[in-house]
């Protein structure tokens, strides 16, 4: 059995975007890079407690083949102090998250908390394990290089000059006898160098960061205007997409009149002159009035899918939903349909949703008709509802024709119909499940579908509680 799954599209951030240099980092993004930051700061707080534990456990003998002096609790105490930090930072990222629109600069504040409090850590790493004996120093090039991944040229500079002023004022009060000198590494921690070796270290090393911040943050700054390129064709893409679309519905609409007299005047001669009319001509009038039939169904989802189209997304009209009821008053008006095919529908499960009962009963009514549709005679639908965790899922199983993996991936693509659809039912549209894909776009729904040939397709809809 093959599958193929739609799942909810990111909400626009607009409106929250930073103005300036970082027109590209909405507070969307700024909030997923601080929640970043918080999962891989626990990486550095496992690393010191290791280290710390290793120490205390292994003895200074075993230490010592190494060349390397017994820490102390100075390990242990700087995993603490950056285990605090990240609780709190990660706790003000749980408040953001809570806010209905997350401006850049709130987000901001906080990532900049993070980077400044990770610097003096890492400042007190580098100098317990030795700024002029170690290269150790070189661990700044770690968030340099992330500044310039995740902001603009200009922050990520002031992030490379506060690393090499934390950095270089580190390596002067140690030369100068205002700070001891701590070092790791017993076999200089008896001969440790003096100014001037110190600085011919220091130096080049804050030389070494400078070109590393040059060079990433260029490549970073052709991501971005590649990016912002990508976006601004996209949008050109979407505003053509939307021309494109409401011709489509003025022509759509325009056509409705002359299908509806065409309609009535075949209603008028069956009623009034049919017993008159030669059988040749009533053949090609029944032909007549089943085209109309089928051009007056594809006018109706074309306009239906137009509307659901023109309706925002981020304008979602939300309310309690009874699912039971709905599915039930959508099985009520296939009843029909279901009749003539000899097909039963089978409903089970209750559960309440918060959503838009209007486009979830369309929704359903074309999941629940196709199932319908596609089921061989004296077939049954299943249709269930279940509740999981924080979301609903309904799920509607049929005993039919099945979906061709290579139709799959297309079934919701606008008038598509897999060769093995359109045998079965000459009539069909192929806007079905377009205007399902829609509405899953539309109430952000996430969609599964599990299909085999000549032995039924699953449908599951997954719906938010709240």
């Amino acid at each position: 059995m093959n599958s193929f799954r739609l799942d909810p599209e990111p909400t626009p951030d607009e409106g929250a975007k930073r103005p300036g240099g970082t027109e590209d980092l909405t507070g969307t993004i700024l909030l997923h890079n601080a929640r970043w930051f918080t999962r891989i700061r626990w990486i550095a707080v496992a690393g010191l407690s290791g280290f710390g534990t290793a120490g205390f456990l292994l003895g200074p003998e075993f230490l010592a083949r190494f060349g390397l002096l017994p820490p102390g609790y100075w390990p242990l105490s700087l995993a603490g102090i950056l285990a605090l930090l990240n609780l709190g930072s990660i706790r003000w990222v749980s408040c953001l998250s809570t806010r209905p629109l997350c401006s850049w600069r709130d987000v901001a504040a906080n990532i900049w908390f993070q980077i400044a409090s990770d610097l003096i850590v890492l400042t007190m790493l580098v100098y317990l394990v030795g700024a002029t004996t170690t290269v150790i120093g070189f661990s700044y090039l770690f968030h340099i290089t992330l500044a310039c991944i995740f902001f603009d040229r200009r922050d990520s500079f002031i992030v490379t000059v506060l690393s090499a002023l934390l950095f270089l004022a580190t390596v002067f009060l140690e030369c100068t006898g205002l700070l001891p000198h701590p070092c790791i590494l017993a076999s200089v921690a008896a001969d440790l160098p003096g100014l001037l070796p110190s600085t011919i270290f220091a130096v080049p090393a804050v030389f070494v960061w400078v070109i590393v911040w040059y060079l990433v943050s260029s490549l970073s700054e052709v991501v971005r205007q590649r990016d912002r390129e990508l976006d601004a064709a996209n949008k050109q893409l979407k505003r053509a997409d939307e021309a494109i679309n409401l011709q489509m519905l003025r022509v759509t609409h325009d056509l409705k009149a002359p299908f509806s007299g065409i309609e009535s005047n075949i209603q008028i001669l069956k009623q009034t002159h049919w017993n008159e009319t030669p059988d040749s001509v009533r053949q090609i009038i029944g032909k007549i009035d089943a085209r109309s039939v089928a051009l007056r169904a594809r006018i109706g989802d074309i306009m239906m899918l137009g509307s659901l189209r023109s309706t925002p997304t981020g304008e979602r009209i939300v309310e309690p939903v009874k699912l039971r009821a709905l599915l039930e008053s959508v099985l009520h008006d296939l009843q029909g349909l279901a009749a003539d095919k000899r097909v039963s529908i089978e409903l089970a499960g209750e559960a309440g949703v918060l959503s838009n009962p209007k486009q979830l009963k369309i929704l359903f009514a074309n999941i629940v008709s196709n199932a319908v549709v596609y089921s061989c005679e004296g077939g049954t639908v299943e249709v269930g509802i279940e509740e999981q965790a924080e979301r609903v899922r309904v799920r509607v199983a049929d005993h039919g024709i099945g979906i061709s993996d290579k139709a799959l991936p297309h079934v919701f693509e606008d008038f598509y119909r897999a060769q093995e659809a359109a045998d079965f039912n000459p009539n069909s549209t192929g806007l079905g499940l377009a205007i399902v894909r829609q509405i899953v776009r539309n109430l952000g729904l996430a969609i599964a579908v599990d299909s085999e040939r000549d032995k039924g397709t699953v449908f599951q809809v997954f719906i938010p509680m709240g």
